[in-house]
């Protein structure tokens, strides 16, 4: 009887080790780890916050990342989009990668932690209703609060992206 009761524990050991196995697998199948991605967005805080030379965002920029970030957003791989973008606009690498993950991440109607500027939230907005309805700018708006609760937590003021998606919340209900 005691027999028994340590196979099953040994089968049981043995499953969710197999189970584990899988998903490092899926992990190491990802082509940009989420370490990468966060060394990527603490180089650019830091690039930011030493007084590096700042580049302005184009539209062509802002635009370019939306239309790549919708394909992040479908499965596309991060690095080959990136690319895309920096080679497309010569927008900094960092700050190309932050922007994918927003729109991706609007998208979804997940929360994305790295600021994007309000013209480029504002044009975000109407490709995303335009495109997707009032669906998906429920969903855009929806992680745009999350991503202000989290700025506000970060002690940063956020009163202008706030009254932004006041602003387009007003079309959900028109």
């Amino acid at each position: 009887m005691q027999y028994e009761i340590v196979i099953l524990e040994m089968l049981t050991r043995i499953k969710k080790l197999e189970d584990e196995v899988e998903l490092l697998k899926q992990r190491c199948a990802e082509e940009l780890t989420v370490n990468e991605v966060e060394n990527m967005e603490e180089e650019a805080s830091m690039g930011e916050s030493s007084g590096g030379i700042h580049q302005r965002v184009s539209d062509d920029m802002i635009e370019a990342c939306y239309v790549y970030g919708k394909e992040l957003f479908n499965g596309g791989k991060i690095r080959e989009l990136v690319q895309k973008v920096v080679s497309e606009t010569g927008m900094n690498r960092n700050s190309a990668v932050m922007a994918l993950y927003a729109v991706s991440n609007m998208l979804g109607g997940t929360v994305y932690k790295r600021a994007i500027n309000k013209k480029a939230n504002r044009l975000y907005f109407d490709r995303i209703y335009s495109e997707y309805g009032k669906e998906g700018l429920r969903k855009a708006i929806q992680a745009t609060r999350l991503h202000i609760a989290y700025r506000r937590e970060c002690g940063h003021t956020v009163d202008s992206i706030e009254k932004l998606c006041d602003e387009y919340s007003r079309k959900l209900s028109e």
